[in-house]
């Protein structure tokens, strides 16, 4: 080994943490999202998994190196008395491996490039393993360097009986011609053509192939497809035709017929039967789907929760965080992930874990547009075009109880700001922001004044952080004011002679709302909305 120039000199292996997991009976599924390079080391039982969608099996003795970012899966069903290692350690380059290229980047493929390692003898593994983590507490002083030692032998040990032969091991062919199906699934391919690129006999390919996933190559390739079939059934609208066609199959007929063999149903029936079954983990639109009486499994409700409409539904949904946590949404083991394109550079992360749909945020979009795109995934339309439908009813009746009472009668006009900056700041609203603009701007028909019109053509539809200066820009002659108070109130403006020339101040038609009732915009809040602030501008009117 030494003739190889390994470029442990130039790399830092450092002990992140490990820790031993034991399936019981009746273990729900496991998917563990890699932030180190992860060691997965069976030491008991058997079972089936996947390493960033590739399948395995998990078998006593068998052992993983899984890259950052990387999903790692275990099938609870198939789980027999299956126990395994997970040690997590950091790699970090420390010097130039100038000299040692080829060593450098042999040991990165076969070593930190995933995939299944040679361990052999075990039990000499296994002691290894066992010491690591008897002393996985131990992280500084003389100890804690011991335990550096420790991880620098079991490297060694890798090194030592997976290196030396990689490049002309069969096993390792065959897995690169695995990593090749995953690549491109479209591409039609036999058993032949996939020996002859591992550069061994069909028979002998055919072995390893099995040993590594679990499958005859034809099923793994068969299963491969139908998942990508699946998975564009469920988030998109496409033609039956081109989602066979995307997910490997030329004839559409054939792949029907298929489908149903492998599926139990047909393509139709499993998207009527999933899309209403869904496990959903909503970033964003978690309101419209609980409008629709679909309550996602997790969200993101550090941001977006918190209405006083749906508070009680959202007690039961798990509050995934802001960033989102990959780990809490792959253990609610989800269907579907809809997001918006806030955090789309994770979205390759995301996809790992579920089927992951993007609806971008578009100002021009409004809010019923929304809808009827989320209630079409979720196979749910008519939910939508209910809610429409009751919403122009109410919004109707609203605005001929406002007219009767001689409210908003004609071209008056409203503004929506919220105050910031200890009164130095202020942002501005349009009507498909939140913030009640619908309600204000579409349900009962005010007007937006001149500058407020152009945020709402041009799709911006909020301004954030302008000087209080220029707030008569926006609300010098509007005749109604709103006020949302997300944290800050109209108190600490009131004596200010820029907040006292507004007309809506001197006319006494300045609404200050909280947060919780009139900032949020999913279906349920957005008819709430409506019929309190009708009856705010009523009891004003009463007042007067």
């Amino acid at each position: 080994m030494n003739d190889m120039g390994l470029p442990f000199q130039s790399c830092l292996f450092t002990f992140a943490e490990m820790d031993y997991i034991q399936y019981q009976a009746e273990s729900i599924p496991l998917k563990m999202f890699m932030h180190h390079y992860t060691l997965i080391a069976i030491v008991q039982g058997k079972g089936t998994g996947g390493i960033d969608g590739k399948r395995c099996r998990f078998v006593k003795g068998n052992c993983f190196i899984a890259s950052p970012g990387v999903l790692v899966e275990t099938d609870g069903a198939e789980a027999e008395g299956l126990a395994f290692y997970r040690l997590s350690f950091l790699v970090e380059q420390i010097a130039s491996a100038e000299g040692h290229p080829a060593a450098k980047g042999l040991f990165e493929e076969v070593i930190l490039q995933g995939g299944k390692l040679s361990v052999q003898p075990f039990g000499q593994w296994s002691a290894m393993l066992d010491e690591l983590h008897l002393h996985r507490e131990h992280t500084a002083g003389l100890e804690g360097y011991r335990q550096h030692i420790r991880l620098q032998e079991l490297l060694y040990y890798l090194c030592e009986r997976n290196m030396q032969h990689a490049r002309h091991d069969p096993r390792s062919a065959v897995s690169r011609t695995i990593d090749e199906l995953h690549a491109d699934i479209t591409k039609i391919v036999t058993v032949k053509q996939l020996a002859e690129k591992a550069n061994i006999g069909i028979r002998q390919y055919s072995y390893l192939f099995k040993e590594q996933t679990g499958q005859s190559p034809v099923d793994y390739i068969t299963e491969l497809r139908m998942n990508e079939a699946k998975k564009q059934l469920l988030v998109s609208n496409d033609q039956l035709n081109i989602i066979a066609r995307n997910a490997g199959f030329q004839d559409v007929y054939y792949f029907s017929k298929r489908f149903k063999q492998v599926v139990g149903m047909s393509p139709k029936h499993f998207v009527t039967k999933r899309r209403r079954e869904l496990k959903v983990v909503a970033l964003y639109y978690a309101g419209i789907l609980m409008s629709m009486g679909v309550k996602p499994v997790g969200a993101n409700l550090t941001w977006w929760g918190g209405s006083d409409f749906l508070k009680d539904q959202e007690k039961e949904v798990v509050d995934v965080g802001a960033p989102p946590s990959l780990e809490m949404i792959a253990e609610l083991q989800p269907d579907l992930i809809l997001m918006n394109d806030q955090h789309l550079q994770h979205y390759d992360q995301f996809s790992k874990i579920a089927p992951s749909v993007v609806i971008p945020y578009d100002g021009k979009r409004n809010v019923y547009e929304d809808i009827r795109l989320v209630g079409s995934l979720i196979d749910n339309t008519q939910a939508a075009e209910q809610f429409i439908a009751r919403y122009e009813r109410s919004a109707a009746a609203s605005r001929a109880k406002i007219a009767a009472a001689g409210i908003a009668q004609g071209n008056q006009t409203a503004t929506i700001i919220r105050v910031e900056g200890g009164g130095s700041r202020f942002s501005v609203f349009g009507d498909n922001y939140g913030r009640s603009g619908w309600a204000i701007y579409r349900g009962l028909g005010l007007k937006a004044p001149a500058k407020v019109r152009q945020l709402i053509d041009s799709g911006v539809q909020i301004l954030q952080n302008m000087p209080i200066a220029i707030l008569p820009d926006y609300a010098e002659t509007t005749d109604y004011l709103f006020v949302i108070n997300e944290g800050e109130g109209i108190e600490c403006i009131t004596n200010r002679d820029i907040w006292n020339r507004l007309r809506a101040v001197n006319n006494n038609s300045v609404f200050e709302l909280n947060k919780e009732r009139f900032s949020y915009f999913d279906p349920v809040s957005l008819e709430a909305q409506l019929e309190l602030i009708t009856n705010l501008l009523l009891e004003r009117r009463d007042s007067v």
